[in-house]
C-alpha cells in the first residue's frame, strides 16, 4: 500500500497555520537576540560607568590638588573635630567659653576652604562631562563594530590562497 501524499488544498489549509509558527520562531529568535545584545550594552556601561567615576574622582582630587589619601585623612580629622566640638555644646561646663568660639572660627575656615574646593569641582564639571561623552561615544563606536565583525580603523586581513588540489 502506497502512502498518499496530502493535496493541494490540505496544504493550503495548513499554511496559515505554518505561517504563524514561522513568525512566531523567529520573533522568539529576536527576542533571545535582543536579550543578549542588551546584556552585553548592560556590562559595557557598567564597565563605562566605573572609567567615568575614576575620571570624574580624579580631576576633583587634581583641582583640589591632593592625594586620595591625604583628601580622607582630612575628612577624617574634620569629622572628628565636629564630634568633639558637639560634645562640648552639649555640655558647656566642660570647656571655657572662648575655647569652643576658637574651634568654631577654625571649623568655619575649613568649611569655607570645603566651598572653594567645591566652586573648583563645579567649574570642572563640563570638562568631566565632555570626556564622560567622548568615552560613551568611544565604547559605543568599539562595541558596534565588534558587533559588526571587525575592528575599528584596521582592515580585515587577506586570507591566503589555498593552492590548487592536483586532480587526479
Amino acid at each position: 500500500m502506497a502512502y498518499e501524499r496530502p493535496g493541494l488544498a490540505y496544504r493550503l489549509l495548513r499554511l496559515p497555520g505554518q505561517l504563524l509558527l514561522a513568525l512566531i520562531n523567529a520573533t522568539a529568535l529576536l527576542v533571545i537576540a535582543a536579550c543578549v545584545l542588551a546584556l552585553v550594552v548592560l556590562n559595557r556601561v557598567d564597565t563605562a560607568g566605573e572609567r567615568i567615576a575614576g575620571e570624574v574622582t580624579q580631576a576633583a582630587l587634581s583641582r583640589l590638588k591632593v592625594t586620595p589619601d591625604e583628601f580622607r585623612s582630612r575628612l577624617s580629622a574634620l569629622d572628628e573635630r565636629l564630634e568633639t566640638l558637639s560634645g562640648q555644646l552639649k555640655n558647656p561646663e566642660l570647656q571655657d567659653h572662648w575655647q569652643v568660639t576658637e574651634q568654631i572660627r577654625e571649623l568655619n575656615r575649613n568649611i569655607a576652604e570645603l566651598k572653594v574646593a567645591a566652586r573648583g569641582i563645579a567649574a570642572a564639571g563640563p570638562k568631566v562631562t565632555a570626556t564622560a561623552f567622548e568615552q560613551a561615544g568611544d565604547l559605543l563606536t568599539k562595541t558596534l563594530f565588534a558587533l559588526r565583525g571587525c575592528e575599528a580603523g584596521n582592515a580585515r586581513p587577506e586570507r591566503p590562497q589555498e593552492p590548487a588540489s592536483p586532480s587526479s
